[in-house]
């Protein structure tokens, strides 16, 4: 038996340990890693998998911070006043000697390390017959898939897009097994072993997974579609094509359609959901804040909804010419007389809460993959691979199903990218979609709630400005001084 188990950073200093309890259905604590003994039983490693995706729903993770790195980033939403967190993340006003900037680092290792165990545990359990092997290779592909989503991100979040410099730029700490503290106490790979390791885990994954629906879990198509993302991402358009035509021609998964798409988002386990976590009130997460961020922030009619953070100018002026664009009917105008909060301002009416569940607008089900990205990924890999009559087939089904009066394009590239821009507002994918291929951010001078926030707010930015990556922050280098820091921020 392992002796101790160490996550990268800790918040506060702490060292984490093992959870040895006697029955593991009491509540794990989530600064912890269950040890081997744990899991006795298959019933015990299902517990330990859906733990897994605990801290990826909570308002740290997709429940609402990754969501402001990709879209406040960039140019979609932003806050509606000058204060709070929302501005840091807004004008990229990061100082690595300031905090841990949002515990991503710290997060995402507790739940790789988490996943470690296991991969390293796991296939010791007893299992009789298919139906058993089937499902602990089941869980055992979980692991793989949702530790290849934490080290992508974190490739995303610390290091440079892969396009930029072919990888060579500094990326996670890569730790396979769970380890002790001083064989833990590695430096950072770079973005290239870092995809390496993504990819070999996705690999792993498809071959264990199940094909059927496992709403709010990994299953084949959503490793499957993670493989398109990340071949797209590193340029491998021949593959990001195959992978994602697979999902969008064999899966169980199909477009929202025309009529239900405003309704999709408060429905839960719809087709359009490849990746969907569950949020449900009897979750081991802080009723008050756990869940609410983005979508208590983003909401306006109703008196306790935070109404902090609205679409910007920008992305409003992308439907103006499409009137019957399904999507641009998620923009409500809160008039200043008769309006719920009577701001006068434009708010983002997307995320309605869990209908499904009778929940308000503060509990929704974040959707980490949708199968419009496997269509949106296939025209782009199509158009890259000289397949220009799939590329504008695939868009075309997306524009259509959006407006049904639109008319057929051609698919061109910043026509791809003006769609990813309109359809996926508030999942967190605008900023990356812009850094991955060298472009630049350009917020608009003209939108009244536009500003300039400190002295190194960037109007306009692309690949080469350095605090397109987070800073690894002082408290994190003191306890931890083999993490090299990224360029242009502070040792």
């Amino acid at each position: 038996m392992k002796k101790f188990i160490f996550s990268i950073v800790i918040a506060a200093g702490m060292v984490l340990g093992f959870s040895s309890c006697e029955g593991f259905l009491d509540r794990m604590p989530t600064d912890s890693v269950v040890s081997e003994t744990a899991m006795a039983t298959l019933y015990d490693a299902g517990v330990v998998v859906n733990g897994l995706y605990t801290q990826l729903k909570y308002y740290t993770m997709y429940g609402s911070w990754w969501a402001y790195m990709g879209d406040m980033r960039a140019d979609n939403i932003y806050p509606r006043q000058v204060s709070g967190t929302g501005n840091i993340f807004y004008c990229l006003d990061y100082d690595s000697e300031a905090n841990t900037y949002f515990g991503f680092w710290n997060t995402y290792y507790n739940v790789i390390m988490r996943a470690n165990s296991i991969i390293e545990n796991i296939e010791t359990l007893p299992a009789s017959g298919a139906a058993q092997i089937a499902q602990r290779n089941d869980y055992l592909g979980q692991a793989h898939a949702i530790r290849a989503l934490c080290y992508f991100d974190l490739a995303r979040l610390y290091g440079y897009p892969y396009l930029k410099d072919n990888g060579a730029s500094l990326g996670a700490v890569i730790l396979e097994t769970v380890a002790s503290p001083s064989e833990a106490r590695i430096p950072r790979k770079t973005v290239a072993d870092t995809y390496a390791l993504v990819q070999k885990d996705l690999e792993t994954a498809v071959g264990l997974l199940s094909k059927q629906k496992n709403t709010g879990h990994f299953n084949y198509w959503a490793a499957r579609l993670l493989q398109a993302r990340v071949h797209l991402y590193k340029g491998e358009y021949a593959n990001a094509y195959t992978c994602a035509t697979e999902v969008i021609n064999n899966s169980p998964y199909k477009l929202a359609t025309n009529e239900e798409y405003l309704e999709y988002w408060g429905r839960e386990g719809h087709d359009e959901s490849v990746l969907e976590l569950l949020v449900t009130v009897d979750s081991d997460i802080d009723p008050d804040g756990g869940f609410y961020t983005i979508y208590h922030n983003m909401w306006f009619d109703d008196k306790n909804a935070g109404g902090s953070v609205i679409p910007t100018l920008k992305w409003r002026n992308l439907f103006k010419n499409t009137p019957n664009d399904v999507r641009g009917k998620m923009i409500a105008y809160d008039d200043p007389v008769t309006g719920a909060r009577q701001s006068g301002d434009y708010w983002l009416r997307k995320f309605i809460g869990n209908k499904d569940r009778v929940y308000t607008f503060r509990r929704n089900n974040p959707r980490v993959m949708r199968i419009t990205e496997a269509y949106l990924i296939a025209a782009e890999a199509a158009l890259e691979t000289n397949k220009a009559s799939d590329a504008s087939n695939y868009l075309n089904r997306i524009r259509k199903r959006a407006d049904p009066t639109a008319a057929n394009v051609t698919a061109t590239l910043d026509l791809i990218q003006l769609e990813r821009q309109k359809e996926f507002i508030g999942e967190g994918h605008r900023f990356f979609d812009v850094m991955r291929r060298g472009g630049t951010i350009t917020r608009d001078p003209n939108d009244p709630h536009e500003y300039a926030v400190g002295s190194g707010y960037k109007q306009s930015f692309s690949w080469d400005y350095e605090k397109i990556v987070l800073p690894i922050s002082h408290t994190e280098r003191l306890l931890y001084p083999e993490l090299q820091q990224n360029p242009g921020y502070k040792d």
